[in-house]
């Protein structure tokens, strides 16, 4: 089955000069909402309204919030809360409340990015901001993660910022699409060739705290004061993806400035309404359980998955995450998974991410955050459709 050229300019093309289109969120934008099972998501189930009740929210205060612009940089109570998630490391003037973590990586990366700057970008990952940085030109150096285990290459890293002493260096972590980490000691050996050379360290860390072994520390916890960012949000392990609450945090008072004076241009402040929830629900409390809840259903969800592969040998190559609701999964009978990608959307209306969008060609990631009991249902469908799309690659 041939991909449509015009969908071919939609995922590879450029919107405008130099600017190229965001694989990744245009698949899924021309797809999810007509999708009959969407495995496209990388977060857990969402809440509803009622829902947050259970955790201490009163629908019914809501009646009374005027609709008004809010706070710019958000709340001080939401600022806050978020705080508070860094254990000490940060205080709420250090944050900048965003409309979403794709907001808070558009500001970072105009805020502290210019044009010929030297960065490095650990791949493969969300891939937003390597398109932003190709647009600013930016000198973008790529390090890669390998399989099997998908682990950040520090030493690696480490060479780059001792050979090139660069503006900045991007890390997933935990990572997307590879639901790999980075160990204690690991950042511990990052933050000190990046202290040495000046290097500013920015951390997409919206998986944060959906870890499957020993919790990982945020890198504004690790690094010296100043000198890293983290940016993070509700959508992935707390269920809340509709609220748009994302976040910049950084000890530095330049830094947030200047963010500020970028988000001006684009949002130029968060939902009051999402902002007022948001700042109910983080209590320390419902953060534990909320991360508690994202856990066990990719725990349960692993279980499911692993039964249905019994029985299905040679269909794919999964690496399980470390962290994350989603697995990555090599198909080692197609390298053209865009290909089959799209054959599962046409023909079987299923929705899954293909390598292509990662740059990594043969390879789909899947989403392990429904509900088990929708999941199971899903999955079943899902690895029969690609079964029967596998028998006719044998017999073509």
């Amino acid at each position: 089955m041939d991909i449509p050229e015009r969908l071919r300019n939609a995922l590879f093309g450029s919107i405008i000069d130099g600017l190229p289109y965001f694989c990744l969120e245009r698949w899924q934008s021309l797809h999810e909402n007509t999708a009959s099972i969407v495995l496209s998501e990388s977060g857990v189930h969402p809440l509803s309204l009622l829902e947050l009740e259970e955790y201490g929210v009163d629908i019914h205060s809501i009646h009374r919030q005027e609709i008004g612009y809010g706070w710019t940089r958000g709340s001080p109570e939401l600022r806050e809360r978020i705080a508070e998630l860094y254990g000490g490391a940060a205080e709420a003037e250090d944050i900048v409340v965003t409309n979403g973590s794709a907001e808070a990586n558009f500001i970072t990366i105009l805020a502290t990015i210019s044009r010929g700057d030297t960065v490095v970008v650990d791949v493969p990952n969300y891939m937003q901001v390597p398109g932003l940085l190709k647009w600013i030109e930016a000198k973008t150096i790529y390090l890669w993660r390998e399989p099997p285990h998908w682990k950040f290459p520090v030493g690696k890293a480490v060479e780059l910022i001792e050979r090139y002493r660069p503006r900045a260096i991007f890390v997933t972590d935990p990572n997307n699409p590879t639901g790999s980490y980075m160990s204690r000691g690991e950042l511990r050996e990052l933050a000190d060739a990046a202290n040495r050379a000046g290097t500013l360290l920015v951390f997409d860390e919206v998986y944060w705290g959906s870890e499957r072994g020993e919790a990982k520390d945020s890198v504004v916890q690790i690094v010296e004061e100043g000198n890293a960012v983290s940016i993070s949000g509700l959508s992935k392990v707390y269920g809340l993806p509709g609220l748009r609450v994302g976040w910049v945090a950084v000890k530095s008072e330049r830094i947030v400035e200047r963010l500020l004076g970028v988000k001006d241009y684009t949002s130029i402040a968060p939902s009051i309404l999402s902002d007022y929830i948001a700042s109910k629900i983080l209590s320390w409390s419902n953060v534990e359980k909320l991360r508690r809840r994202a856990k066990e259903l990719v725990e349960r969800n692993i279980e499911i998955l692993k039964k249905e592969l019994s029985n299905r040998g040679g269909i794919m190559e999964i690496y399980w995450p470390s962290a994350g609701a989603f697995i990555w999964a090599k198909i080692p009978w197609t390298l053209d998974s865009l290909k089959l990608a799209y054959e599962l959307f046409t023909k079987y209306r299923v929705l899954v991410n293909p390598g292509e969008c990662f740059e990594l060609k043969g390879y789909l990631r899947m989403g392990i955050g429904q509900k088990p009991e929708l999941f199971g249902k899903s999955i079943k469908f899902v690895l029969s459709s690609i079964e029967e799309i596998q028998k006719h690659y044998n017999e073509g």
